[in-house]
């Protein structure tokens, strides 16, 4: 007790430090968040995607998000490819892999 007491700057320094790594890992630890691949058939659009996929999330927030995930410049899309769609929002459950987006459950 005497060192703290004759240390208390570095007693309190080190009581920083400590509090601050708490709050890292607290605040640090990400929620791990899963995708599903969708391919692209002919016809779709991320607006009609956003309709099956986006839950609750407006349409064009939705949309954003899945352009950044998919490092998209445009919302253009092709029949053929595939696009990483995040579960957190889906109104179906599938399960985990590909998913033709233009098959209806």
């Amino acid at each position: 007790m005497n060192w703290v007491k004759n240390n208390s700057f570095i007693s309190l320094l080190l009581g920083i430090i400590f509090s601050c790594t708490l709050c890292f890992v607290i605040f640090a630890i990400e929620k791990e968040e899963s995708f599903n691949e969708i391919l692209i058939l002919e016809g779709d659009t991320l607006w009609t995607l956003s309709d099956k996929y986006r839950g609750n999330t407006p349409k064009q927030d939705w949309i954003t998000e899945v352009m950044i995930t998919n490092n998209l410049n445009t919302q253009m899309i092709l029949a053929g490819d595939s696009l990483l769609i995040s579960t957190s929002h889906y109104q179906y459950t599938t399960v985990q892999g590909v998913e033709y987006a233009g098959d209806i459950k």
